[in-house]
């Protein structure tokens, strides 16, 4: 199933099934508005069926899906005049653990990472995100983004340093 054209309408339905959290989560990621989130990944699906039979198959299905969601989700804010809103809680990956209290720190403090990644400057937020909470390859990301590999190595590069800068400067001011 990596590759839109081994798929057909038949086994549609997989599709969403298996990507609809990842369409959903990207999508809060650029708008930071969970009310929107639903109406954009079913644009997302609906817009993917409406074009199945035209996708070429030069990426997997899920940088084509997250392509999709990136290009509604901007569309949305644009329409809605979107304004820059504070995340109160952001929705952690389901993981296993040995004992309820490591994954609550664990949760806690995956929590506290991506809170502080969203602060970032939307173009750093979104190579992190993809990066490492999706997993895409460089190539994958430059594709979606629509940019040169060089320039995503350099997004996520400098992502990360002020994700550093940002956290370090946190732990100073807490041992003052």
């Amino acid at each position: 199933m990596r590759y839109i054209n081994q798929l057909d309408y038949s086994n549609y339905r997989r599709i969403v099934e298996r990507y609809w959290k990842d369409v959903w989560n990207y999508a809060f990621f650029i708008t930071k508005h969970y009310e929107w989130c639903d109406d954009i990944a079913q644009d997302v699906f609906f817009q993917a069926y409406k074009h199945l039979s035209t996708f070429r198959g030069q990426s997997t299905v899920k940088t084509w899906l997250l392509k999709i969601t990136r290009n509604i989700s901007f569309n949305y804010k644009k329409a809605a005049f979107f304004k820059k809103v504070t995340l109160i809680g952001l929705v952690a990956p389901n993981q296993t653990s040995p004992s309820a209290e490591e994954q609550f720190f664990k949760n806690d403090l995956s929590d506290q990472i991506w809170e502080r990644v969203l602060h970032l400057k939307p173009v750093w937020r979104e190579v992190l995100i993809l990066d490492a909470a999706y997993q895409l390859s460089t190539k994958e990301i430059a594709h979606l983004l629509g940019i040169g590999e060089g320039a995503v190595k350099s997004r996520i590069h400098r992502a990360r340093l002020k994700m550093s800068k940002m956290l370090k400067e946190e732990a100073d001011y807490e041992t003052e």
